[in-house]
């Protein structure tokens, strides 16, 4: 029964779309996935080792000496940063709002390839690490309670000869 279904919906594609246009989807499909290997492996290596520990790098952003720092600019050195920042906060406006639309385009295909084939947790881990929410952390570290999600993250890492995360 399997065999005939199969058979009928070939004889039907073949038909519809033609065998060449067939070819250059199963082509597309196949070079689309590769691409999506290796820019997933990329920002996966990319990121620092004690990036899924969330609290230590807000406490030391908060920390006495980086607070001091901050305070100990002159009126000139503040008209140069408030000139400076207002370009940059433009171009910085840009770059969020295509940080979170590629982390909102990661999530959606990281939900798909849950029933399709692919790596779809690792794939909603990375999406969810570039979109600013509240519980952000938490749902992080829910999927990070996956074994297989941290071994795979710290497989990618040790085949490019980076040091594994550090998990909470």
């Amino acid at each position: 029964m399997l065999k005939e279904y199969y058979d009928y919906i070939t004889t039907y594609l073949t038909n519809t779309l033609g065998s060449n246009f067939l070819f250059l989807i199963i082509l597309l499909t196949t070079i689309a996935s590769i691409a999506y290997f290796i820019v997933i492996s990329y920002m996966i290596t990319q990121l620092d080792t004690r990036y899924f520990l969330r609290k230590n790098s807000v406490l030391e952003k908060n920390s006495p000496t980086m607070i001091s720092a901050n305070k100990s600019t002159g009126d000139n050195a503040n008209e140069t940063t408030h000139f400076i920042s207002i370009n940059n906060s433009s171009v910085s406006f840009i770059v969020n709002i295509v940080k979170v639309l590629f982390g909102v385009l990661l999530f959606v295909c990281g939900l798909a390839m849950l029933v399709l084939p692919g790596q779809g947790l690792i794939t909603m881990l990375i999406g969810l690490s570039l979109i600013p929410f509240p519980g952000k952390h938490k749902l992080e570290q829910n999927l990070l309670a996956r074994k297989s999600v941290r071994s795979s993250l710290n497989w990618m890492r040790t085949k490019a000869k980076k040091d594994p995360f550090i998990f909470d």
